[in-house]
C-alpha cells in the first residue's frame, strides 16, 4: 500500500530523527541483492523543525549521502513516519468498485480526525470473509503538509519521488516471515515506538505514540544525575541487567519499557478482538533492540516469544560486509523495505 506512486528502479529512504538511511537493491521477489547503503547522522531537532533552511540542509545531507553510497538512480520511495499519520480499520459490505472508493472517502471522512480536504489518504482491503464476502480494509491518511514537506525536501535534493509510504508498511515488508505467519513488530526507535501487526505478510493493523529511546536515556539522566551522552551509554551498555550498578539504570529505564509494552499488548487484545486470532511473536527492532536483556524482558512481561527483526534475510551481499551490515539490522528496517517495494 502507497499513499501515491508507480514502480521503476528506486532506491529507498528512511529520514529518521536523528539519522539518514538509504538503500538500493536489485533483484526482486524473495531474493534481492544489495547494490548499496549508507546512513548519516543528522542534526537533533531538525526533521521537526519547519525552517526552510533546515529543509534545505537535509536535502544537502541526502544530495552527500547519495553520493557518497553511490546510488545509481534519482528514482527515490521515501517513509512518512507513523507519528505522521493516522489510520482505522473499517468494515465494509460487498460493492462494486466504484461504490467502494465513495465508501472509503466516507470511512475516511467519519474517522480520520481532521479534514478530508487537508489529508491524503490510501486503503488497503486486509480480509474478506468467505461467506458474507464483507470486507475489512484498513485506511491509512496523512496530513497534506507532512506530505508536501517530505517532497519539498526530496526535490530539493533533485530526486523524483515515485512513492510514499509508512514506514511501519516498509517495515512489514522487510521483517515478514513465512515461517511466522502472525506476528507483532515492536519497533522502539529514539523518540517514537511503532507497532504493526502483520498476518502472511500483510499490515493488519498499526499505531505509533511518542515514548520510545530518548525518555529511557533521560529518565538515567535525571535519576543518575548523569549527562545525556553519559546516560545513553549507560543505557546501551547496562540495560535491563539488575546486578550492575546496582540495578539503578533498569529502575530508571523499566516504568517506561513498561508503558511500551502495555500499549504492546493492549494492540494484540485489540486484533484478537478483531480478528479473532491470538499473537503470540514479538519481531524486536529500532535502535533500543540493542539494549541488553530487553528481549528476557519483554518475554517474561508480555508471555509472548521474541525474536529480533532482521531485515536483510533476504538480500545478498559481500560476505566481509556481514559485521557492519548486521550491527546496523534494527535502523534498516524501513529503509530495506522501501527499497523492496515491487
Amino acid at each position: 500500500m502507497n499513499i501515491f506512486g508507480g514502480t521503476t528502479e528506486h532506491f529507498g529512504i528512511d529520514i529518521g530523527t536523528n539519522a539518514l538511511r538509504v538503500v538500493q537493491l536489485s533483484g526482486g521477489g524473495t531474493k534481492y541483492n544489495l547494490k548499496s547503503f549508507a546512513s548519516a547522522p543528522l542534526p537533533p531537532g531538525i526533521t521537526q523543525s519547519d525552517s526552510r533552511l533546515d529543509y534545505q540542509k537535509i536535502s544537502r545531507t541526502i544530495q552527500d549521502l547519495t553520493k557518497q553510497a553511490g546510488i545509481s538512480t534519482k528514482n527515490v520511495v521515501a517513509a512518512i513516519p507513523g507519528t505522521s499519520t493516522f489510520n482505522a480499520i473499517v468494515k465494509i459490505p460487498p460493492m462494486s468498485q466504484t461504490e467502494l472508493e465513495k465508501a472509503i472517502k466516507y470511512q475516511a471522512e467519519q474517522n480520520i480526525p481532521l479534514k478530508i480536504e487537508d489529508v491524503k489518504y490510501d486503503y488497503q482491503i486486509i480480509k474478506e470473509d468467505g461467506a458474507t464476502k464483507e470486507l475489512t480494509v484498513m485506511i491509512i491518511a496523512a496530513t497534506k503538509t507532512k506530505v508536501e514537506q517530505l517532497l519539498g525536501i526530496l526535490e530539493g535534493a533533485d530526486l523524483n519521488v515515485i512513492a510514499l509510504e509508512t514506514s511501519t508498511v516498509a517495515m512489514a515488508r522487510s521483517l515478514a516471515r513465512p515461517e511466522v505467519p502472525l506476528a507483532m513488530v515492536l519497533d522502539i526507535g529514539s523518540t517514537t515506538t511503532e507497532i504493526a501487526v502483520i498476518e502472511n505478510g500483510t499490515l493488519v493493523q498499526t499505531r505509533s505514540f511518542p515514548l520510545a529511546g530518548f525518555g529511557m536515556t533521560r529518565s538515567i539522566s535525571q535519576q543518575l544525575g548523569l549527562d545525556m551522552s553519559q546516560a545513553e551509554q549507560f543505557k546501551q551498555r547496562f540495560g535491563l541487567s539488575q546486578d550492575k550498578l546496582e540495578g539503578q539504570v533498569f529502575k530508571a529505564i523499566e516504568p517506561i519499557l513498561r508503558n511500551i509494552l502495555d500499549e504492546a499488548i493492549r494492540s494484540t487484545k485489540f486484533y484478537e478482538e478483531q480478528f479473532g486470532k491470538s499473537v503470540q511473536r514479538i519481531i524486536l527492532t529500532g535502535g533500543v533492540s540493542r539494549m541488553p536483556l530487553i528481549a528476557e524482558f519483554i518475554k517474561s512481561y508480555t508471555g509472548m516469544e521474541v525474536m529480533f527483526g532482521n531485515p536483510w534475510t533476504n538480500v545478498s551481499y559481500a560476505s566481509n560486509i556481514n559485521d557492519s551490515i548486521m550491527s546496523m539490522a534494527p535502523e534498516f528496517a524501513t529503509s530495506v523495505g522501501l527499497a523492496m517495494r515491487g
